[in-house]
């Protein structure tokens, strides 16, 4: 069963104009539940440096079908949209190799 904790890496992020940030991310800890990336939630962002942001959600980028909680239990990945000013934590851009954790109180 999905819940609690997770921990996913981000393997891509790129710019999307008019619209934010895409940052891919996939698990590597955890269960996460397909509600924890729902649009207006809160995730915590955390650099390789160990500096710490939180981002939130804007919106799925859905390239292949609709996301739900069979497709993340399936891909353990989730493609979300984020806002450029969260997407640059202390001015630095999200990117491959960071970490997303959550779920983070809404």
């Amino acid at each position: 069963m999905a819940g609690g904790s997770f921990r996913l890496r981000v393997s891509d992020s790129y710019e999307v104009p008019l619209r934010g940030q895409v940052l891919r991310l996939k698990v590597v800890e955890g269960m996460p539940k397909a509600e924890d990336f729902g649009v207006g939630r809160k995730l915590r962002v955390r650099a390789p440096d160990g500096r710490e942001s939180e981002l939130r959600i804007m919106d799925h980028a859905i390239t292949g079908g609709v996301f739900s909680q069979e497709r993340l239990d399936k891909t353990k990945e989730a493609d979300i949209v984020v806002s450029r000013e969260d997407a640059r934590p202390n001015g630095e851009m999200i990117d491959i190799g960071w970490f997303v954790e959550g779920p983070v109180g809404s």
